[in-house]
């Protein structure tokens, strides 16, 4: 049929481009929410996810509140858990922790997980026992309660995480208080520790006691299969450079996997680690981060601002080919330096991750600059080849110190600063950077501009679609 219209009518073949959206950069990263204080939600330090058309996430305590002569609405102290639609309408403090209300636990740090029909995170601080708490609130902010004190020594204190969901029962990690001692600047405080807590009969026990070299976990586990991957390191210690590990639940199984080695090996781990469904992990870490006022010339010594890394899950442990440093990040301007989250593994085979500055946070340390950057959001191949910079923080408009892991949703990327976004008069002559923000940023939109091919004489008319990929770099 088709053939015998091609050959009884004249065929005209009009090739129509047709636009879709524009790509100009303006419009690739916008700030679609800024904390001011005011709605009881500032500095979001964790990673946000999305659930339902829904993005979630928590903010953590703030310095404002410390004085009488600071405006009530900037007295939030506790920190939050939010949500918002992805446009960055319908913002909302669904529950909001307090220095005053302690008892429930307060200054959550990085994330949330969905466990059936409600959120489950972590609190630093508070609780019964003052070291913190394992919680659960519902999407709606109700139904809240502690599903845990974390209770000190053998027990576990101040968990930085979210849990993990495996089955009916929860997996995580503390940063301190396990029965081991512990390394870097807070020996006192003991290792961390590897929880489960399961959600049938509201049982909670320690796993696994670490040790050094390296004891606190900043981020999450990740489930391969049978096994919980994580790292652990100790941030003030610069003869441990951290650890990544794995742990079998069925049989309490516990393997070091791999020992960094600091400097342009990696070193220092601060984020999760991220599979990407066939055999790789991808990671990155932080390097060695003093909280000191070192000069230009002692960073410049360093030569430690961070890596992207992989794991061949598929090669044998023993093999150190199984690690490969992927990306050393330099003090270079352009380049970025100190990536503190996990890498998104996007649907366009590219990774993504952000980096948060250079040596000191957010680029500075008691006023003085170190660096000419305030954070950065990259992309590369997973092999580690075509590393660019989409995107650089460069003011407090457009926010500052990017955190954490990164969020896909339908071609756009979703992340948080801690800083930037709206500018606060503190009093006495102070200004703030800012209380931070949620960004987004425009990979791709579905569909891009697409060929219209018409057979005239034939009747026949069909478009020809192809996902749009930005190749801007900024």
């Amino acid at each position: 049929m088709f053939s015998n219209v091609l050959t009884r009518a004249t065929v005209i073949l009009l090739a129509l481009t047709v636009p879709g959206p524009s790509l100009a950069f303006a419009e690739a990263f916008r700030i679609i929410h800024a904390f001011d204080n005011a709605s009881g939600a500032a500095v979001p330090y964790s990673s946000i996810i999305r659930k339902d058309g829904w993005l979630y996430g928590t903010t953590t305590f703030t310095n404002y509140g410390s004085s009488k002569n600071y405006p009530p609405e900037l007295r939030v102290d506790g920190g939050a858990v939010f949500k918002l639609r992805p446009d960055g309408t319908g913002f909302q403090v669904i529950k909001q922790f307090a220095t005053s209300e302690s008892a429930s636990g307060y200054a959550p740090f990085q994330g949330l997980t969905v466990a059936g029909d409600a959120l489950v995170g972590t609190l630093m601080s508070g609780g019964a026992n003052s070291r913190g708490t394992l919680y659960s609130v519902g999407m709606d902010g109700s139904s809240f309660r502690v599903l845990h004190d974390f209770g000190g020594t053998g027990d576990g204190t101040h968990a930085y995480a979210a849990p993990v969901v495996v089955g009916s029962v929860l997996y995580g990690t503390t940063g301190f208080g396990g029965a081991n001692p512990g390394g870097g600047e807070y020996p006192s405080l003991g290792a961390g520790v590897l929880y489960s807590y399961n959600l049938t009969t509201s049982s909670y026990r320690v796993e696994r006691n670490f040790s050094s070299a390296g004891s606190t976990s900043f981020g999450a586990l990740t489930q391969v299969g049978d096994w919980l991957y994580g790292m652990v390191a100790d941030h003030r210690n610069p003869a441990e450079h951290g650890q990544v590990f794995r742990y079998r639940p069925s049989d309490q199984a516990y393997e070091v996997i791999h020992e960094f080695t600091g400097g342009h090996g990696g070193g220092y781990p601060y984020d999760s680690l991220v599979f990407d469904g066939g055999h790789y992990l991808y990671g990155t870490t932080l390097g060695y981060y003093p909280f000191l006022p070192l000069s230009p010339s002692e960073i410049a010594a360093i030569q430690d601002e961070g890596v992207i890394f992989r794991i061949d899950l598929a090669m044998a442990l023993s093999d150190p080919l199984q690690y490969q440093v992927l990306h050393d990040f330099s003090l270079a301007t352009g380049d970025g330096a100190k990536p503190n989250s996990s890498m998104l593994v996007a649907p366009d085979g590219f990774l993504y991750g952000i980096a948060h500055g250079s040596e000191s946070f957010g680029g500075t340390f008691n006023g003085v600059r170190y660096g000419t950057e305030f954070g950065t959001l990259y992309r590369l191949h997973p092999d580690g080849s075509d590393f660019s910079v989409l995107h650089t923080f460069d003011s407090v408009e457009a926010g500052l110190t990017p955190m954490r892991g990164l969020v896909w949703e339908n071609g756009t990327i979703y992340g948080t600063t801690a800083e930037g976004g709206t500018s606060i008069t503190l009093g006495g002559g102070l200004t703030s950077r800012g209380s931070g923000t949620v960004w987004s940023y425009e990979v791709y939109s579905v569909p891009e501009p697409s060929t219209l091919l018409i057979l005239a004489g034939g009747g026949i008319m069909a478009w020809r679609f192809r996902p749009r990929r930005s190749e801007r770099t900024c």
